[in-house]
């Protein structure tokens, strides 16, 4: 067991292990964007310091053209009595002059770019200069400190790191944005310095109980994080390094942990891609499943994920409530959300309902409230029957208001519970897709593929 297991990671090390000439690939374009950056600030005659920060800067980067990894972050740090106004627009000036390909201004805490610069993403950051992590103006003012402290104890484990990123990738689980819930780089890191190396690493997970507390500096603080997994940031006791990861992508690590222990293989670090659908494949997993999909798509423009996508998750919650309690019955469902592209995936067990309704009156022992029921209903032209006793209340049976899924969507999602961005792009205008009209894009068809082929990534 122990020489399969050298041997998979070995394989997989020649891989995702940076070769020569894209390290010095990735120190020239830092170099140079250190150097432009530093030109922008003298022009400006700004006092502020430029530190590159990340995996870049920890040599914990993987090899190719890895989303995330390839990122260069630079932090430009500005003493504490600069406006914050100031420092968000200094930061903004400084990372669009650097951009030589386009930019993007993205938002943390406050807003920052990423600058395309010869093939790579710069993430140009302003950050306020503190002396300890109690002086925090904003999240980002911690980066620095975690840049220190796994410098300085990482040495050596650089590529017990970049195998567990892959092997989290491969689980479909790396990254702590909200669209994955999953672990960070740093994240990463910080477990491969507890338990020392990644194989031990994933002899600790497979045991992992809900509620694992995780500590480094031996400081055991009480634990009042409400979340799966915790591990305290060692330069800042206040913090959950895994406050992003949730319970199924806390869960996929214990089984992909298991799973890899029992059959050590590539296939955990690479799965097999997965290849779009067509109408043709598509229409033989329906048959099979005997469901009918359906697909609320609108457009959510200008919105980054980590804004995004907490907004679709309760709009998708929301219906499905709604659709429960209005009688129509559906399995699961997915979000699909690609340049401001916002699709609702839902599949139906039920999605049609017959033209009548049971509707339930109070108990009888319930005088007042179930008198009024009856004389409510008592002859009225909608009633189909009753009212009647039925178990110990009155029923009558009534006209359904909405007879498909469609139908009682396109009327009332204005009253859903979900927020007053959703709302507003609903009513600019909202498609209703079913089945193979779901099949138009190359983005939706991958989507689709992805959505049925619900299989952990063992190696059996």
């Amino acid at each position: 067991m122990k020489n399969e297991l050298t041997r998979v990671q070995m394989e997989v090390l020649k891989r995702i292990r940076p070769s020569r000439d894209e390290r010095d690939r990735l120190h020239r374009v830092t170099q140079q964007v250190i150097s432009a950056i530093k030109s922008v600030i003298n022009a400006r005659s700004l006092k502020a310091t430029v530190e590159v920060i990340g995996s870049a800067a920890r040599d914990t980067w993987i090899s190719g053209d890895c989303e995330g990894d390839r990122d260069i972050d630079i932090f430009i740090g500005f003493d504490i009595t600069t406006p914050r106004d100031d420092l968000e627009r200094y930061g903004l000036e400084i990372g669009k002059e650097i951009a030589v390909q386009g930019y993007d201004i993205c938002y943390a805490e406050h807003p920052y770019v990423k600058a395309r610069y010869d093939g790579f993403t710069i993430d140009v950051v302003p950050h306020y200069i503190i002396e300890n992590t109690n002086q925090l103006l904003s999240a980002v003012d911690r980066t620095p400190f975690h840049q220190r402290y796994v410098s300085e104890h990482l040495s050596g484990r650089q590529d017990d790191v970049r195998l567990l990123k892959q092997f989290l990738k491969g689980a479909g689980i790396y990254g702590a944005e909200l669209r994955v819930k999953g672990f960070s780089g740093y994240l990463c890191e910080l477990l491969i310095l507890k338990y020392g190396s990644f194989v031990d690493s994933l002899f600790s997970v497979q045991n992992w109980k809900v509620g694992t507390y995780i500590t480094l500096t031996g400081e055991n603080t009480s634990s009042s994080f409400d979340s799966p997994l915790a591990v305290i940031d060692p330069v800042d006791a206040r913090r959950n390094v895994a406050a992003a990861v949730s319970l199924d992508s806390f869960s996929t690590f214990i089984d992909s942990a298991r799973s890899f222990i029992e059959h050590p293989c590539i296939k955990c670090f690479f799965p097999p891609k997965i290849a779009p659908l067509d109408a043709r494949a598509f229409r033989a997993i329906t048959t099979k499943r005997k469901t009918t999909l359906f697909g609320v798509r609108f457009t959510l423009p200008n919105l980054v994920d980590d804004i995004a996508y907490p907004q679709l998750e309760r709009a998708f919650k929301g219906i499905s409530i709604a659709l429960l309690q209005q009688g129509f019955s559906s399995l699961r469902g997915d979000i699909f959300y690609s340049e401001g592209e916002a699709l609702l995936l839902f599949e139906m067990l039920v999605w049609q309902l017959p033209s009548v309704e049971r509707h339930l009156g109070p108990p009888i022992d319930k005088k007042r409230h179930s008198m009024k029921f009856k004389k409510k209903y008592f002859n009225n032209a909608l009633v189909l029957a009753g009212p009647f006793v039925a178990d110990g209340r009155y029923v009558v049976e009534l006209p359904r208001k909405y007879l498909t899924f469609p139908e009682y969507l396109t009327k009332e999602f204005r009253n859903f519970r979900t927020s007053k961005a959703i709302v507003q792009a609903m009513e600019k205008g909202f498609q209703i897709l079913k089945d193979e009209e779901l099949l138009d894009s190359d983005g939706t068809r991958f989507f689709l593929a992805r959505y049925f082929d619900k299989m952990l990534n063992n190696c059996d």
